[in-house]
Parts: C-alpha cells; structure tokens; sequence
C-alpha cells in the first residue's frame, strides 16, 4: 500500500507535488502526446502542427527516441518540448526500485547524450507511480506532469468526438494527452489516426475562441531544453 497506494494518491487524486494544469487566469493550452516516437504517426502529426503554427510537448519513450532520432531532431528544429515518459513502456507501480529510476535517469541520458536536450519533466507511464518516483533523488530531478483533459484517445474513435469531448471539458490552462503510438498495452491500432485527423479543427477551433498554444516547459518555470 505505502509503495503504491500513497504516491498515486497523493498526485492522481489530491494532485499534490504534481504540474497538471497551466495558468487558469489565462485563455492557454498545452498539447502533450505519450508514447512516441512513432514513424507511422508522429511524422504525420507533426505535419499539423507544422501546418498549424503550434508547439506542443512530446513526452517520449528514450527506447524509441534512439530508433527514430530523425522525428526527434525534426521535433528541436520546430521548436517542440521533448521531455520523459519512460525508457520503456513499463508500469511503474510493478518496478523494482532500480528499474524505477533508470526510467527517469535512463531517459534523460539518453536524450542529452544523442539530442543534447536537457530533460526536467517527467510524466510516467500511465500517470502511476510508486514511492521511489517521489522521494529518490534521481526521479526528483525531474518534475512530475499529468494532465488535466483526457478524452480515451487509445480507443479508435471518430474525430468529432473526440474533439467534442476536448472541448467539452476546456478550461484556462488546460493540459490535453493525446498519444502519437498505438503500440502501448491496451492500446487500439490505428486509433492515432483519429488524433491526427481531429487535430486541425480542434487547433482552429480553439485559436477562434481565443487560446494560445504553449509549452509545458513554458509552464514549469525557467529552465533549458537544449544544452
């Protein structure tokens, strides 16, 4: 119960020590994406946000950031946020002490060492945690992230509703998670093409009723992403 029980339900329900959301006296809203880099998705989503003039936050599994270091170079030069979500998709409450860590501190190696990006953010791998998240020091470097919009993205399902759910539940300083790969246990294939295709009426919409995109690093205080 402590090793599991407590830390989740200090940050997933009392939402304490955690970033979930960004300034609510302000009309501002993060996109985030999990589970990425994907070559069939995220070249494709990219494109929208390309297209749109928006930057979001990618929190990427490292694993897969060495495979596809072109999507993650592509994502710095467009000014994207890349930060952590795992070294693999692995549940964090199943994880031994050291494989907790290795992580967050395995992650951010990685992408210093190949991108030259400095990580600070970590969302864990399904928003759960375990006692070693909160109180080592190696997880502690990095401050932890969840979200305050999720719409079951993971499950294919039509564009329009999707994006009727997002603005459903829209607020100042929202912070949406959507998902890039359809690889992840529970995961639906094909169900990020509905992302990408709800994407641009959703970005438009949301420009129309006055909000700004930006980042998540932008939300987290001063600090840098690149070294």
């Amino acid at each position: 119960m402590l090793y599991v029980g407590l830390p989740n339900l200090l940050v997933r329900v009392l939402r304490i020590g955690v970033l979930w959301r960004g300034p609510v006296e302000d009309k501002v809203v993060a996109l985030t994406f999990d589970d990425g880099p994907d070559p069939r998705y995220t070249p494709r989503l990219l494109d929208v946000l390309d297209g749109a003039g928006v930057r979001a936050t990618f929190f990427v599994i490292a694993e897969k950031a060495a495979r596809q270091p072109e999507i993650i170079r592509r994502m710095l030069a467009a000014g994207h946020d890349v930060q952590v979500h795992g070294y693999r998709h692995l549940p964090v409450p199943l994880l031994s002490p050291g494989r907790t860590v290795e992580q967050v501190r395995g992650s951010a190696r990685l992408l210093e060492r190949q991108f030259g990006i400095r990580t600070r953010l970590y969302r864990p791998t399904w928003g759960l945690l375990n006692l070693v998240t909160l109180v080592s020091a190696a997880c502690r470097s990095h401050r932890l992230v969840t979200w305050s919009i999720m719409v079951g993205d993971w499950r294919v399902t039509p564009p329009a509703v999707l994006q009727e759910r997002i603005v459903g539940r829209m607020h100042p300083g929202a912070m949406i998670v959507l998902h890039d790969s359809d690889e992840t246990w529970g995961a639906q294939p094909g169900a990020p093409d509905s992302v990408i295709a709800m994407l641009p009426e959703l970005i438009a919409g949301l420009h129309r009723d006055g909000y700004r995109f930006q980042t998540v690093s932008e939300w987290a205080g001063p600090g840098r992403n690149r070294a």
